[in-house]
């Protein structure tokens, strides 16, 4: 999908405490890419996987390897990740298993995208101050409340559709008129119903699976993946966790 890619050369990552405070290559400078990182819970501690791409430049944070220390982000606390010029990769909240954010910070756009095909998260990536897209769109990647998201789109579905989404495991909850969800889940090995849900009924902010949403067929649509990347100006983004 356009300029993602080159992510299919990530490594698989391993596991580290990142402490509070500046993170990432040790010299900064004004205009250089920068991911803060913001976790508003009092109580959890969110950990990311962080992936980086193989042919990342000398510049750009962990270079030349895929394999990079996870981000561990204690309760309240505030983040700054310093990327480095050039950097492609993701943060994946939940240690890899939640939502995924790919960022390119190649060029002279920044792209980034929400992609929810291996979890699902109250996460959310944007612009620091709030600049809209190149496009004039609105900027905001992801969920800040999964839930409510769904919830709010459960009442649009048949009642026999929902106990067919209620038997597959990945929703939780009641039918009926008063019918509420308790939980959702998601990952790769999701039938193309729940997707079409979370991606068309509840109209989730990422992209959760493109092929099932175009036709259920499990391949690919790099058409609709784009339509789930977004591009920037600025070289400053905020990952926020709720």
């Amino acid at each position: 999908m356009r300029s993602f890619a080159i992510l299919m050369a990530i490594a698989t990552s391993v596991s580290a405490i990142v402490a509070q405070g500046t993170q990432g290559v040790p010299n900064y400078s004004p205009g250089d890419p920068l991911i803060t990182i913001i976790n508003t819970s009092p109580t959890e501690t969110h950990v990311y996987k962080v992936e980086g791409n193989m042919d990342n430049p000398p510049t750009a944070y962990g270079a030349g390897s895929g394999s990079l220390p996870s981000a561990t982000i204690l309760p309240k606390q505030t983040v700054k990740f310093q990327t480095g010029q050039g950097f492609i990769g993701a943060f994946t909240s939940h240690n890899g298993a939640g939502t995924r954010f790919e960022v390119n910070f190649r060029g002279d756009k920044t792209w980034y995208n929400s992609d929810m095909e291996f979890g699902m998260s109250d996460t959310t990536l944007g612009p620091t101050h709030g600049t809209k897209q190149i496009d004039g769109n609105e900027s905001l990647a992801g969920e800040q409340d999964v839930l409510a998201k769904a919830n709010a789109a459960w009442g649009e579905v048949p009642e026999s559709e929902k106990r067919q989404l209620l038997d597959t495991g990945y929703l939780e909850g009641s039918t009926g008129s008063n019918g509420v969800l308790t939980a959702v889940h998601m990952d790769k090995q999701a039938p193309g119903s729940v997707v079409g849900f979370f991606q068309s009924t509840a109209g989730m902010n990422s992209y959760v699976d493109p092929g099932s949403v175009a036709g259920e067929d499990g391949t690919r649509d790099s058409d609709l993946a784009n339509t789930f990347s977004w591009s920037v100006a600025t070289k400053e983004l905020t990952i926020t966790g709720y």
